[in-house]
């Protein structure tokens, strides 16, 4: 009895002993999870410290580079003021391809059939035009050897050349840009201008069309009604060229008004922020090659301004330097809207003795395609 109960007292005391021995490793454990759980806290108050600390830098260093470019941009204004910046240069570093620089328009019909007969090595179409070129004029064949953007026109001028083109049609109306038109455009390019046709000496009225569209937001002129309304006011002289009336008196029919400029790069840009659209007449260079030819300046940027050539739609794409145009230019007209109704055509005199688009020396007596062809001595290539 008394080893049982022995026995029992030892039993107690180990299982005592095991349960402390539990006790003490579960204190053990809640204190590593609470170590645990102390660090993680404190990496993360420490990261977020951190982040504000990160963040405070920022705050000041931004309002240290704000007041820093402030004060930098004051300067360089207060620069500016005393030392004002002058116009680049543009001219040396500006390149434009040659090919697409207006051409003198050869001298006579063999002379453009050899620079046709080379031009049709690479262009099956030219090619067929210069197999065929017993059917065309000596106009049509020198002025599509001059420009190579008259093929499509030539193409198709044996079947269009005779019909009757009276302008009985309506534009297109763009109320945001200049429209861009060409002289030679199949709906209007065969029509009569002086003895010639608009695609080759219309460069002016196809001009006013432009700014007139533009500026009148209406579409019931075109290049052709223009046209008529000058040679029946005598605006076009005995040479198929336009006379610079045209541009001051010439365009007041159609509620148009113009101021002429003086060659300034400012003035052309003040005129262009007023809202005028601006036509010149350029002489012999890029433009045209012995003869006069108008263009549209529709607007600028930077030192450059866009030109709307109605003889190139390649020449239109450039933004041309103000150096480079100015050596070109004859005269500039600032055209704006005109708030009066239009009144009838008047007559004008010849008093100006300058012109517009491309004259054709030579006379083909030979030519019965076209009516007009055998007084043909004034178109140029370009116009």
């Amino acid at each position: 009895m008394e080893d049982f109960e022995q026995l029992s007292e030892e039993e107690l005391r180990r299982q005592r002993e095991v349960a402390r021995r539990r006790k003490m490793a579960a204190r053990e454990r809640r204190r590593k999870k609470r170590r645990q759980e102390a660090i993680i806290r404190c990496s993360i108050l420490l990261i977020l410290v951190i982040l504000v600390i990160v963040g405070i830098v920022k705050g000041i260093s931004g309002i240290y580079g704000h007041f820093h470019d402030k004060k930098v941009e004051k300067q360089k204004q207060e620069e500016l003021l005393k030392n004002p910046p002058t116009e680049e240069p543009t001219t040396e570093a500006f390149t434009v391809d040659e090919e697409i620089l207006a051409k003198e328009l050869p001298t006579d019909r063999d002379a453009a059939l050899a620079i046709l007969e080379t031009q049709g090595e690479n262009d099956p179409d030219i090619k067929n035009i210069h197999e065929n070129a017993a059917v065309y004029t000596d106009r049509v064949l020198k002025n599509l050897a001059a420009n190579a953007e008259l093929k499509q026109f030539t193409i198709d001028y044996l079947t269009k050349v005779n019909t009757v083109y009276d302008g009985d049609f309506t534009m297109e109306v763009s109320n945001f840009d200049v429209p861009y038109f060409t002289q030679y455009d199949e709906q209007w390019g065969y029509a009569d201008y002086g003895d010639s046709l608009l695609a080759y000496n219309g460069s002016a009225p196809t001009c006013v069309a432009m700014v007139y569209n533009y500026l009148k937001r209406d579409g019931s002129q075109n290049p052709i009604t223009i046209g008529d309304s000058f040679m029946a006011n005598n605006y076009v002289n005995e040479n198929n060229e336009t006379l610079w009336d045209a541009m001051s008196q010439g365009i007041q029919p159609f509620g148009l008004t113009s101021d002429e400029l003086s060659i300034n790069e400012g003035n052309m840009k003040a005129a262009l922020d007023e809202g005028k659209i601006i036509i010149c007449c350029m002489s012999n260079g890029d433009f045209t090659k012995g003869v006069d030819h108008f263009v549209v300046i529709t607007g600028y940027t930077d030192y450059k301004f866009y030109v709307a050539d109605p003889s190139s739609y390649a020449r239109s794409q450039i933004a041309w330097p103000f150096e480079r145009l100015s050596s070109q230019i004859k005269n500039i007209w600032a055209i704006a809207a005109d708030a009066s109704a239009p009144s009838d055509t008047t007559s004008s005199d010849d008093t100006d003795s300058t012109t517009d688009s491309s004259t054709d020396e030579t006379t083909d007596s030979t030519d019965t395609t076209d009516s007009t062809d055998s007084t043909d001595n004034t178109d140029e290539a370009t116009n």
